[in-house]
């Protein structure tokens, strides 16, 4: 039976169901570095899939272990706040993968010494190939906000940080148990100093990202391979 970290046909690592009782998976394509959707077709009874969208173009079939899957293009890029909107909660897997994302690209910026200050659900966009970045700028949503930025203080790295663990707790939903879990609280510790850094933050959710023993750490940047995928 399929479950999370499965790698079907030597190439789709499956990171979590797309949503609540649905039997369309969130997977990493190993080889171009991108989210497909995998819907198993006579392994599990029929659901309402919540992706890919109707029309979603079938970009690969593989039949493994008795089972017949079709890998569906996912959706066009979104923000968080679409996305949870749609599915509630994302899978851990996906979500420690594009957090990492975040958390480079968050980083450099803090070497420059850049602040966001504007990092929520609202100003996450995800692509469909996986790929994450943030939009805008301005403020935070209060629900995302430092306690002690919420206290009047001034918005800093540190405040940043738990910016970032409050958006990755929100996308995951707390209740679950996962080691992405463990990770997120360290950014959201109430204490500023005790807070690690972006690039920390950055190791800690790659520690946690599913991936085949012989992949190397995401760092954020596609593989490079192009010309073998096609959705027909």
């Amino acid at each position: 039976m399929a479950r999370e970290g499965t790698l079907i046909g030597d190439r789709y690592r499956l990171l979590g169901p797309a949503g609540t009782g649905t039997v369309v998976w969130h997977a990493q394509d190993e080889r171009l570095d991108r989210i497909v959707a995998v819907k198993p077709l006579f392994d599990e009874p029929p659901a309402v899939p919540a992706i890919p969208a109707p029309r979603a173009a079938i970009c690969d079939v593989v039949d493994q272990d008795s089972t017949t899957y079709l890998v569906l293009e996912y959706p066009g890029a979104r923000t968080l706040t679409e996305l949870l909107g749609e599915h509630g909660t994302l899978a851990p897997g996906l979500v420690a993968r594009f957090g990492a994302r975040l958390a480079a690209e968050l980083a450099a910026a803090h070497d420059d010494g850049v602040l966001h200050a504007a990092v929520d659900p609202d100003h996450v966009v995800i692509s469909a190939e996986g790929h994450a970045g943030i939009v805008g700028g301005g403020r935070a949503l209060r629900a995302f906000l430092a306690p002690e930025v919420l206290d009047g203080g001034f918005p800093d790295f540190p405040a940043e940080v738990y910016s970032l663990g409050a958006t990755l707790y929100a996308a995951v939903g707390g209740e679950q148990r996962h080691p992405l879990i463990e990770a997120v609280v360290h950014l959201l510790h109430p204490d500023p100093t005790a807070r690690p850094t972006m690039a920390v933050a950055e190791e800690l959710l790659n520690s946690v990202t599913p991936r085949g023993p012989e992949a190397a750490p995401d760092r954020g940047a596609p593989r490079g391979v192009a010309g073998d995928y096609r959705c027909v």
